[in-house]
């Protein structure tokens, strides 16, 4: 393997799952989001073993745990920061740890734990995996390129990420330029669109969409409750993972989940 690839592997703590969330703690609905994870499914993930990091932007916070909270140099906490709380999460995390599969989402996202464990298992952890759901696709220059919906998340297979922490460092600043280059400076800020059209540059990459990932929440809405979008499609029993989360859906869901248990 190429050393700069292989990072001095074994000297890395591993875990099965690490989850990489993009998230503001300067902004107190979006610091009370982290809080509500922490009470909830995050509490959950950490109960079985899996590694959850928060990536803030470079302001001090009251969240001091640098074994959880990253605060990221240089990264502010706007709209276009998500950008890079993602790929600098990801460079962080190869930098730093092993793990069979990454998960990346925002901090109002819900994961079902158990559901996710059971998932996993299925998967070939030697392979080239970009898993997630509620997908859609943008034209950029003369392709299409497919990606998994950002509000849902999606799972990287190590190996995918071996292969992307080669850009990561000045990922954000190729995008832009690509972006721009292509007519679709819009995108710019869109995190989820510019995994899907790096991953889908690598040889034998595996997409795997699942409808168990939802850009809704679990009752199928999403801006706040006000718009009907998978509605009665949704299964909570056996969703992955939701979006568009309020803090009492948070609360409402996790008492739901321990009613099915």
């Amino acid at each position: 393997m190429n050393n700069l690839l292989s990072n001095n592997y074994d000297s890395k703590p591993y875990y099965k799952i690490i989850i990489n969330i993009f998230a503001c703690a300067t902004i107190e609905k979006y610091k009370q989001e982290i809080i509500k994870i922490n009470e909830t499914w995050g509490k959950k993930a950490e109960e079985n073993g899996i590694k959850i990091l928060f990536f803030l932007g470079m302001e001090p916070t009251e969240f001091t745990d640098t074994s959880k909270y990253i605060h990221l140099e240089h990264v502010s906490n706007d709209y276009q920061s998500a950008s890079h709380k993602q790929n600098l999460g990801l460079k962080y995390i190869y930098e730093n740890y092993n793990a069979d599969f990454i998960y990346t989402c925002g901090t109002d996202t819900y994961i079902h734990i158990d559901n996710l464990l059971s998932y996993v298992n299925q998967f070939d952890i030697n392979k080239k995996l970009y898993i997630g759901g509620h997908g859609d696709s943008r034209q950029i220059g003369n392709k299409k390129i497919y990606f998994h919906s950002g509000g849902s998340g999606f799972i990287l297979s190590y190996k995918v990420l071996e292969i992307l922490y080669l850009h990561l460092h000045i990922i954000q600043s190729e995008w832009k330029n690509i972006c721009i280059n292509n007519n679709v400076s819009y995108l710019c800020t869109a995190c989820d669109v510019l995994i899907g059209y790096y991953v889908t540059k690598i040889n034998n990459i595996e997409i795997i969409k699942d409808s168990k990932f939802y850009g809704c929440n679990y009752k199928g809405y999403a801006n706040n409750n006000t718009f009907l979008c998978c509605g009665n499609k949704v299964n909570p029993q056996e969703l992955i993972a939701c979006h568009h989360m309020s803090l009492h859906d948070f609360d409402e869901y996790t008492l739901l989940i321990n009613k099915y248990k």
